[in-house]
């Protein structure tokens, strides 16, 4: 089997913990190249992955071969790096936020189809297989017709250093933790919100939002309600309340690869408890992109847009 090579731009703490070794594990990709401005990381690079380490993404775009770029950089840089990739023709998968801006957001379609390369927003979560689980137990009609997604996804104070702090870098909540509640819902329903409302608030001392309260109305009785912080006791969980019952998934959105969530389902005849099964999510990411990237690419396009769009209409709320 042909393996996809990839060369990889950032190398922060998901990308050394989650992404590269995800790449070079899931039997469909390798990484042939980990490409970051801060030298200091090239020591991680070298020893703990083998890989070689370059400072100079244009040196690499023009000397190594491979098909495709995994982004791993903050937030407001991804446009930048899109500019400079897609020129070369190379397929692009991008954590998400894939844009911090409805106008970068656009930029980035619009490279996509000059020059006809594929370019997937990245949330691994949804590849998890406990929600092929949770879903056909829905579709099976187990809680009835479902009326309310709840989501929660939230954690404790990171570094004052940490990008997400910085309104430069793309940061606060709602471009964070926050886009994968929204992605969530919006997939759960099959269609987008035709009304948001937001509660966005930030703490003392911080240039971003650092919490937000949402409300999704996708219309006919449909309505997500989201909370998502920075500063907070981790919680990462879904409950979908139905008109027969109620179903709740302990860990929806990160999860160790090894770790087994609790699926809980509460119903007239009482409360019963699966336990999920483990999964990597980000190998299966790895994976999904290579078996689409060729048929997907206007899809993925409209799809980062729909998401994008949503995003911003909560970021336009204003933050107390």
């Amino acid at each position: 089997m042909k393996m996809m090579k990839f060369i990889v731009i950032g190398c922060g703490n998901i990308a050394q913990r989650c992404s590269i070794p995800a790449l070079m594990n899931s039997g469909a990709t390798e990484v042939v190249c980990v490409v970051d401005t801060d030298e200091r990381k090239r020591e991680t690079v070298e020893t703990r992955f083998g890989l070689p380490f370059e400072t100079d993404l244009k040196k690499v775009l023009d000397t190594y071969e491979f098909e495709s770029v995994y982004i791993s950089t903050p937030n407001a840089i991804h446009v930048q790096i899109v500019e400079q990739v897609a020129p070369y023709h190379k397929n692009i998968l991008c954590e998400k936020p894939l844009a911090g801006s409805m106008a970068d957001a656009e930029r980035i379609a619009e490279l996509g189809k000059q020059y006809n390369i594929p370019i997937f927003e990245g949330f691994m979560y949804q590849f998890h297989e406990q929600h092929k689980i949770k879903n056909q137990l829905i579709a099976d009609g187990t809680i009835g017709e479902p009326q309310l997604f709840q989501g929660w996804f939230g954690f404790p104070p990171i570094a004052e250093t940490d990008f997400r702090y910085k309104k430069s870098l793309g940061g606060g909540c709602v471009l964070d933790s926050c886009a994968y509640l929204v992605h969530s819902a919006r997939h759960f329903y099959g269609c987008e919100p035709e009304h948001v409302y937001a509660v966005l608030s930030k703490e003392e001392g911080c240039e971003v939002e650092t919490h937000a309260t949402i409300l999704l109305d996708f219309g006919k009785g449909r309505v997500a309600n989201l909370v998502s912080g920075f500063n907070n006791k981790y919680k990462s969980q879904q409950i979908i309340w139905g008109s027969k019952g109620l179903l709740s998934l302990e860990r929806a959105y990160a999860l160790p690869p090894d770790f087994q969530s609790t699926l809980t389902i509460e119903t007239q005849e009482g409360i019963t408890q699966q336990t999920m099964p483990a999964c990597n999510h980000f190998e299966e990411e790895m994976r999904y992109f290579v078996d689409n990237y060729a048929t997907h690419a206007e899809a993925w396009r409209e799809e980062f847009l729909n998401q994008t769009r949503v995003l911003m209409r909560i970021k336009e709320s204003t933050i107390v």
